[in-house]
């Protein structure tokens, strides 16, 4: 294995890690609770002042991380590869190896342990990283916007403005999750459950005739 290749190994070790702050910064902002960070800044706390900011605009940060981490996933699979390939040669053992093992360290240090540290400690996450977030939007928020508008463009049917990455469907089970795990009760559950079915539902199904009121 050559200099090059041993570079090219070296810097996609270094991808890897920080595609996993990208997705424990990613994990720990869609936790926090807007509320408890306004009474944290009412408090003092000026990180919490700078989350926000980022709060205010959630779906543009997160997607703009959401598009960071898979440019650092990538670029260090690509590199891996091309390492792999210089030193066992063009065959399907080198792709094979690349994967096996991209796949393993992808699934552990980015899908697994920074997810759960982010995940288990929003605020400090969140605080912590707040600033970087804002000015990484204010660079590259444009950028995860147009490519927003490129997938909603080549995508049949209605597309989502701010993008797909935060659905009704995922707020729900975090309910249901919130439940069986005792945090919330199951009268607090279907009252949470009742908020999202209000936009659903037609005036007629709720509201009684006037000739029928007594």
């Amino acid at each position: 294995m050559s200099g090059t290749d041993v570079a090219l190994i070296v810097v996609a070790a270094l991808l890897v890690p920080l595609a996993g702050v990208l997705a424990g910064m990613e994990a720990a902002l869609v936790r926090v609770s807007r509320a408890r960070v306004e009474e944290m800044e009412r408090g003092g706390d000026r990180r919490a002042a700078r989350l926000l900011v980022v709060l205010a605009d959630l779906p543009r940060h997160t997607n703009l991380l959401l598009l960071l981490r898979l440019v650092c996933e990538t670029l260090a699979t690509v590199l891996v590869a091309q390492a792999v390939i210089d030193w066992l040669g063009p065959h399907w053992s080198a792709v094979a190896f690349t994967v096996g093992v991209m796949v393993v360290v992808s699934y552990v240090l980015v899908g697994v342990g920074p997810r759960t540290l982010g995940r288990q400690h929003p605020y400090t996450v969140a605080r912590a990283t707040a600033g970087v977030v804002h000015g990484l939007g204010r660079v590259l928020g444009p950028l995860a916007s147009l490519l927003i508008l490129v997938g909603n463009a080549i995508t049949p049917g209605r597309g989502f403005r701010e993008g797909p990455f935060a659905t009704e469907a995922e707020l729900r089970e975090l309910v249901d999750l919130a439940e069986q795990r005792g945090v919330v009760e199951h009268g607090e559950r279907d009252m949470i459950h009742s908020v999202f079915e209000l936009g659903d539902t037609i005036a007629r199904e709720v509201m009684v005739p006037r000739t029928e009121v007594v």
